[in-house]
């Protein structure tokens, strides 16, 4: 997507996040969405508008002045809690704020003294502005990224607008940030240094800049906030702030695209955050290396959760499949958790950190059917056939085809075949089997790999799908005892693994845990679909999906309407994202009692989800921010990633050249521009007015695909279709999926080829 402002004006001129805001005026603060909890609970200093190019994070104040700033150095390795054992080095510093003089008018502009409105630039930037009689004041951060994503430039540009409206010359000065935040920085500092760009006149001794401003005129003061010595002034001084702001605009808009959601425009809007959520989650080194993640994009954490950093690296493997690609080799060095004195680590301490890096490697493949990563490394392929035969070995031969594990990140692997675990086992082996076939020409290991994949299913259905309330579900886990809905809870406390039990209180009586429950943290069954485990209308997943969020569950809590975490919180947000996996019209997505309009009410101001929104015992829009954990890449990712898959019904083989259209009902009408997945480019949109059901796809890459095309038709016998206005030259079937019966496209698209899909239909009657 090419964008090019020619003025800082003109950029700023661009709309605003419709949802995502506050407003400050008369004393009294309010959130653009009236529908979030969160918005009647202002002000708050926790709350924070966030931007990140991965090397440096910026929270900024609902005022616009800058709260932290992050600029990360490393990583390293520690002996921590069960979900942690590597923690990030970083410089976090703040606040920072401009100061303006009108006259004889002193500003301070990091003072609630003034009205403002804060929202997001494009939904993008966080973007603050003031109106001092006929002087506009704008503030604006940003993180500096190429378009390409190659160059990540370590620290922010953070910038005051001001435009005269007025008839008449106006002067004053902006007092730039002060560069030592602290009273005492004798011997200690800063970490970070203020330096101003662009003109070498701005700056003087007194860290101010004069202006005269004729009617009309506008001025941009910028500074560069980074760490001493550090390169980024140059690099920003030598092409411009402009320059700078097109290249990260563009970054982003290639990410995201462009996404219009006719009858849900919340759901789009929250679809950037969340990307931008888990995008900004992510850390990287001076070098551009991954070096872990936080739990969100605020506060910033030392310690990485591997967990949480999967999913908020999850939505990549489409969207960013490069930055996804470094994941993977993070995750291939730190995965499995080494010996140490709390633990003793190896495979089985938690399976499904274990083989993330194999799950990774497969979407990637999938996404890209990049087979000359793979040649040029071969090491990589060695560590993970590694890693894979330690895993086999770890199967008791007297047990089924499934794999011990001990945690899945802070709370148990519960039975003895956890579900989620072994769902990661199969999508792990099941995924390399392809890229051991298709990329090495090793059928023998694909077939052995493929074997045991299925075999692996085959078991988990058989021992893991039982009877529940609402027909065949599956279950957190079974036991090998005589209650296979039974477990033992004596072996799951020792010297350190104690700490799990304050999640499985609820869950235990009389010694024995139930495991027919659903953990809140546990998100790999939410994904089972995105994996390729089941379809999203299967009856046995929409069950325990539908089981999760119901009082038949023994975790679920029903004044938050959510997956009560232990003794911690009345909730834990990843849980609400079972409701995703109920999705079938408008109606139950957002619609009054919709599983996205109960998201809708725990999205705060900026568009972000907490991690534990509810305090124990807490009524029903009671929330809090940053109850001990904060902001929650981990739902941000999750609900990312089935948003496209899930609503919107996309899904790109790149291997195969095989582009899957399956919009859901619940989405509406939709336009995505230049969507990006994977190493495919395409234009798609769905309508369905009356009795007339259209998807449009245009093809931008480089190859041929072929082209899945399933829309939802009530009378799919009798239906009339078009491709382009004329009879189908490919194939048309009929269908039923979701709840309703289809009719299903398979049309080639040449490269810069658009193609129309249309079914219409009658009644009877008619």
């Amino acid at each position: 997507m090419t964008l090019s402002f020619k003025t800082i004006r003109e950029a700023l001129a661009l709309p605003k996040s419709r949802f995502f805001g506050v407003v400050y005026e008369n004393g009294r603060y309010a959130a653009n969405d009236e529908a979030s909890f969160f918005g009647r609970k202002l002000p708050d200093p926790e709350l924070t508008f966030d931007i990140s190019n991965n090397k440096t994070l910026v929270n900024v104040n609902m005022n616009g002045s800058v709260k932290y700033v992050t600029v990360y150095n490393g990583q390293y390795a520690s002996d921590n809690i069960p979900g942690v054992w590597m923690c990030k080095d970083f410089r976090k510093t703040g606040p920072y704020a401009f100061g303006l003089k009108l006259g004889e008018q002193r500003i301070d502009l990091g003072q609630d003294d003034h009205p403002y409105t804060t929202s997001l630039l494009d939904n993008l930037f966080p973007m603050t502005e003031f109106q001092f009689g006929d002087v506009q004041a704008t503030l604006l951060v940003y993180a500096p990224v190429s378009a390409d994503g190659a160059v990540r430039l370590r620290g922010t540009v953070y910038g005051l607008h001001l435009e005269n409206r007025s008839g008449q010359e106006i002067h004053g000065k902006v007092r730039l940030p002060r560069p030592d935040t602290e009273a005492d920085r004798l011997f200690s500092g800063p970490d970070v240094c203020i330096y101003p760009v662009e003109r070498e006149d701005w700056y003087a001794a007194s860290g101010a800049v004069s202006f005269r401003l004729a009617p009309g005129q506008d001025a941009w003061i910028p500074v560069v906030i980074c760490p001493p010595g550090d390169e980024t002034p140059r690099l920003v001084n030598e092409k411009g702030t402009l320059y700078w702001l097109n290249e990260t605009w563009a970054y982003y808009r290639s990410l995201l695209g462009r996404l219009e959601m006719k009858n849900d425009p919340f759901a789009a809007e929250f679809y950037e955050r969340a990307m931008l959520q888990s995008l900004g989650s992510i850390a990287m080194d001076r070098q551009g290396a991954v070096v872990g993640s936080n739990w969100g994009t605020y506060p910033t954490t030392e310690f990485t959760w591997n967990k949480d950093m999967y999913y908020s690296l999850l939505p990549f493997h489409t969207a960013e499949p490069e930055l996804f690609k470094q994941g993977m080799l993070w995750f291939l060095e730190h995965g499995v958790r080494p010996a140490g004195n709390r633990y003793p680590g190896g495979i089985s301490h938690s399976l499904s950190n274990s083989l993330s890096s194999v799950v990774m490697a497969g979407l990637y493949y999938r996404s890209t059917g990049d087979k000359r990563f793979f040649l040029e490394r071969p090491d990589i392929d060695l560590s993970i056939r590694k890693l894979l035969e330690e895993t086999l070995r770890t199967r008791r031969p007297d047990r089924p085809w499934i794999f011990p594990s001990d945690w899945l990140s802070d709370a148990y692997s519960l039975g003895d075949y956890h579900t989620g675990s072994n769902v990661v086992a199969w999508a792990a082996i099941h995924h390399y089997a392809r890229i051991v076939r298709e990329v090495f020409g090793d059928t023998e290991t694909a077939e052995r790999y493929r074997t045991i994949a299925a075999s692996i299913k085959e078991d988990l259905q058989r021992h893991n799908i039982v009877e529940g309330p609402f027909g065949l579900q599956y279950t957190e886990g079974t036991s090998a005892g005589g209650d296979s809905l039974k477990d033992d809870a004596s072996k799951y406390k020792g010297t350190y693994d104690d700490f799990g039990m304050q999640f499985i209180g609820r869950l235990t009586k009389d010694g024995a845990v139930d495991l027919l429950h659903h953990d809140g943290e546990e998100s790999d069954t939410i994904l089972m679909p995105l994996y390729g485990y089941t379809a999203y209308d299967d009856p046995a997943y929409r069950h325990y999906m539908q089981f999760s969020l119901s009082p038949a569950n023994p975790t679920y809590n029903p004044e938050s309407r959510g997956i009560q975490w232990g003794d911690h919180a009345a909730c834990t947000f990843p849980g609400y994202m079972s409701g995703m996996g109920m999705l079938t019209d408008f109606a139950s997505m957002s619609g009054t009692d919709g599983y996205l309009t109960e998201i809708r009410k725990l999205t705060d101001a900026d568009g972000s989800l907490w991690w534990w929104p509810y305090l124990n015992a807490a009524r029903y829009g009671d929330v809090v921010r940053h109850h001990n954990c904060g902001k929650c890449g981990w739902a941000s990712g999750v609900f990312a990633g089935l948003f496209a898959a899930r609503i919107l019904g996309i899904a790109y083989d790149a291997p195969a050249r095989r582009l899957s259209f399956r919009p859901l009902r619940a989405a509406g009408s939709f336009a995505w521009e230049d969507v990006r997945l994977g190493s495919g480019v395409f234009n798609l949109s769905f309508r369905q007015e009356g009795n007339v059901a259209e998807a449009v796809a245009a093809n931008f890459g480089a190859k041929a695909v072929t082209v899945l095309v399933e829309l939802p038709c009530e009378q799919a016998a009798s239906a009339r279709t078009f491709v382009n206005g004329k009879s189908p030259g490919g194939r048309v079937d009929n269908g039923y999926y979701n709840g309703c019966t289809t009719v299903i496209f398979q049309e080639t698209l040449l490269p810069g080829e658009c193609k129309s899909f249309i079914v219409t239909f009658y009644s009877p009657s008619e």
